[in-house]
């Protein structure tokens, strides 16, 4: 293991048993066959997204611990994850979601747990990360925006092109590719990737709007929650992108891991990140995700990367499984919470897993 990545897994080791003691506190065993996760803040079983990124969590602890029966864990949650996931593939998101409404479908919810199904399968053959990945690879084919074969609508009432939403699906289709080799699915890739390209610094040098008009015009503007998750999240794509494509990508995902530096040196506002309920950059792991993946091209992230979990380890052991608590608070006894400490734990731990999980690292 190089040096970053050792220093890294080192600072983090706490962190770690920390989610860990806390996620086995969660799990639920019934008839000594169905495993799940409860999350008590939200009052009902976890989400299959959220469950799916522990399971992939898992997964990664059994490379730290070499324990099987952590892969067990893993093979349990998939299982239900399948079990619970939408008949026509999709995923449904329980949050801020209103009593006697049909729960709301977003592939991000696909986007966040298809790395962890593709980890969970290629380290225990599990039939049911195979076949949610699968299905979801094939829901995501039915939102492709008419529009242009590269965008991909973020949820089915969405009626303009959401950037970032493209980059889940092309992350899912990666994914479901390298197991199935569907060529639609690797033909999704480029297409997506070519698209998103094509829309970098449009509009401003350096960014991507969160989102675009068809017309062309910016329906919601910069931010850099966002741009980290396009950067970090495309970055499984690259060995199946043609070389010219491959290369051009990277030249993008250089500027645009500049100007999100810039940035967060200058701080939130109306430029940096419109959208308000992102501008907690220090907790949007999504950004750290996409730093690391430029950690060999530019030095100043390292620094970044390794400082933000050095404090993190420093809050963990002051404050435990209460750093992720969320920050958001809207009371509405309609409604189910905005977010969960297990989901801001679960997103935490999903994208932790990646980092080391992605390289081989470990």
């Amino acid at each position: 293991m190089k040096s970053i990545e050792r220093e890294l897994l080192d600072i983090v080791l706490p962190v770690i048993t920390e989610l860990k003691n806390y996620f086995n506190s969660l799990l639920h065993e019934e008839d000594g066959e169905k495993v799940y996760i409860y999350d008590e803040e939200l009052g009902d079983i976890a989400s299959g997204c959220t469950m799916g990124q522990v399971a992939g969590f898992y997964v990664f602890l059994n490379k730290i611990e070499k324990n099987d029966g952590l892969l067990n864990i893993a093979k349990g949650l998939v299982k239900t994850v399948n079990e619970i996931q939408l008949k026509d593939g999709g995923f449904s998101q329980p949050y801020f979601a209103k009593k006697g409404e049909p729960p709301v479908v977003d592939i991000a919810e696909i986007g966040a747990v298809a790395n962890s199904l593709y980890h969970i399968f290629c380290a225990t053959k599990s039939v049911y990360a195979y076949d949610t990945l699968i299905k979801a690879a094939d829901y995501l084919l039915t939102q492709v925006a008419k529009e242009n074969p590269g965008a991909v609508y973020k949820r089915p009432q969405a009626s303009s092109d959401v950037l970032n939403g493209d980059i889940y699906a092309a992350h899912a289709w990666c994914r479901a590719y390298q197991l199935s080799k569907k060529e639609t699915y690797l033909q999704k890739v480029h297409d997506v990737i070519q698209h998103v390209a094509s829309r970098f610094s449009k509009h401003e040098e350096g960014w991507w709007p969160y989102s675009e008009t068809w017309g062309g015009d910016i329906e919601v503007g910069n931010s850099v929650s966002y741009q980290g998750t396009i950067v970090g999240f495309a970055d499984i794509c690259l060995p199946l992108l043609s070389e010219t494509l491959r290369d051009n990508w990277l030249k993008i995902r250089y500027k645009a891991v500049e100007t999100m530096l810039k940035a967060m040196k200058e701080g939130p506002n109306e430029r940096t990140e419109v959208t308000w309920w992102s501008r907690d950059w220090e907790n949007t792991w999504e950004i750290y995700l996409a730093f690391w993946r430029c950690r060999n091209e530019i030095k100043e992230v390292k620094e970044v990367v390794l400082g933000r979990f050095n404090k993190l380890r420093e809050e963990v052991d002051k404050r435990k499984i209460e750093v992720f608590s969320p920050h958001i608070a809207i009371s509405d006894p309609d409604r189910t919470p905005v977010s969960t400490t297990f989901r801001k734990a679960a997103t935490f731990a999903g994208i932790l897993s990646y980092m080391f999980l992605d390289e081989g690292i470990i």
